[in-house]
């Protein structure tokens, strides 16, 4: 798990950093992964969008959002040049992933993570694949909005491991786009680190 964490991290930092002009994280970086199994739909134009309230405090905390192709194996990473693009809607940010699956492709990880002090909310994940040109199609994924009747409220999800006190997640009951519930990311206390010192020190 640390293997994909660090990679996430690198990933993440590249795709948001040409946006946000910053060089900074926070080590105690929270996430949780959506998985889409592909192998049957190789070659086809996709979707993945999720649904996003930030109340950061501070102007370098973010959530970041990042999809990668996986191969047959754990860590068969396979290099995914994918597009994120970003709307409003009501006062919610949506984002998504646009991409073609690979033709070695067996699942699609979706990261969605949290990068320093806030209030953050998820809801409303949803996929869609291009089945024919311009035949857009849904498919359903598992607590998809956070609602399953579950103790574990990540149910359906990789979650990142790293135990801290700085971060805590709930689900909101009064804060969703959609259903009754979201994912309520709540983190404190964190010191952000530049990327170019912590790359120096090593």
């Amino acid at each position: 798990m640390k293997k994909v964490f660090l990679l996430l991290l690198l990933a993440c930092s590249i795709l948001t950093a040409s946006a946000q002009q910053n060089w900074y994280y926070f080590a105690e970086e929270f996430y949780f992964v959506k998985e889409v199994s592909v192998k049957d739909l190789r070659g086809k134009n996709f979707r993945y969008e999720i649904a996003v309230k930030a109340n950061p405090t501070d102007t370098l905390s973010k959530v970041r959002i990042h999809g990668i192709a996986v191969g047959k194996g754990k860590d068969d990473f396979i290099n995914s040049d994918y597009t994120l693009e970003s709307r409003t809607e009501q006062d919610w940010t949506v984002y998504t992933v646009i991409g073609t699956i690979q033709e070695d492709a067996w699942r699609l990880w979706f990261y969605s993570a949290v990068n320093g002090n806030g209030e953050f909310h998820f809801d409303d994940i949803s996929f869609y694949v291009e089945m024919s040109p311009g035949q857009w199609k849904q498919l359903p994924l598992y607590n998809s909005s956070f609602e399953v009747n579950n103790k574990d409220i990540f149910a359906g999800y990789f979650v990142s491991k790293r135990s801290t006190t700085n971060t805590k997640t709930s689900l909101s009951g009064n804060i969703y786009k959609t259903g009754t519930h979201s994912l309520k990311v709540k983190s404190k206390g964190q010191v952000a680190v530049s990327l170019i010192t912590a790359a120096g020190n090593e």
